[in-house]
């Protein structure tokens, strides 16, 4: 898939009113690190989730949790206090609905010279992509996450895994070499992970970061649940 963001250029609100998966398992201390204060908290779990009301002086004295951070607002109070400061840039990013069910697509052949296999231990621990890195080894992998990739020369071009699993669910992670790109390897790769994921009746979660990841999504059955923008101080 390419790996490009889409600017979020709206005018409108930019907050998030649905709670991603990560943030969720931030909270249950699965994932990432919570800071608390008294009327609200900073939770970092890959992006940095600014959740209640924000405090001045909690931002003066913590100013490493926000500047060079990926921003998601969860509240109007927070993106009102995020606006008076100079953004840097601001990325729109879609929430698909969670789903568990097998994709319907009808895909094409894989070109000629590659092949899909779900994750083996060594596929694993090569982490190709970064993939699996949040899981303590194959075994807790195997058991709780999912995970496909495409080999080409006997090397993993295209790979589709679980980047977490929390409660049941999982959040899904796609990357494709960019010479291997528009082959309909991140098709195949996510196919099998839903395929997967019903087996082990896995919850899948799709947080969309550009347009072709949306239409990745969509064309394999998710339906969009809401936009949201990501602030850069």
């Amino acid at each position: 898939m390419e790996n490009k963001f889409e600017l979020w250029n709206k005018n409108g609100s930019g907050i998030l009113t649905e709670e991603p998966l990560l943030l969720s398992a931030c909270k249950a201390g699965q994932f990432g690190s919570v800071f608390s204060y008294s009327e609200g908290c900073v939770c970092k779990a890959l992006f940095t989730y600014l959740c209640g009301k924000p405090d001045r002086r909690f931002f003066e004295e913590h100013q490493e949790l926000f500047y060079a951070n990926w921003l998601v607002c969860m509240s109007t109070e927070w993106e009102s206090f995020i606006k008076t400061l100079h953004i840097q840039i601001a990325f729109r990013r879609e929430l698909m609905s969670p789903l568990c069910t097998e994709s319907q697509k009808q895909l094409k052949p894989l070109p000629e010279g590659y092949s899909i296999i779900p994750f083996t231990q060594a596929v694993f621990e090569a982490h190709p992509f970064d993939h699996g890195k949040n899981y303590r080894d194959f075994q807790d992998f195997s058991k709780t996450g999912v995970g496909a990739a495409v080999l080409y020369g006997g090397k993993v071009v295209a790979a589709a895994s679980s980047f977490l699993t929390y409660n049941g669910h999982v959040e899904l992670d796609i990357s494709t070499e960019p010479e291997h790109q528009k082959r309909g390897l991140a098709d195949h790769c996510t196919a099998e992970v839903m395929r997967q994921c019903c087996k082990k009746k896995l919850t899948m979660h799709w947080d969309a970061q550009n347009p072709v990841s949306a239409n990745l999504a969509k064309s394999h059955g998710f339906k969009a649940l809401t936009e949201y923008a990501v602030y850069c101080l």
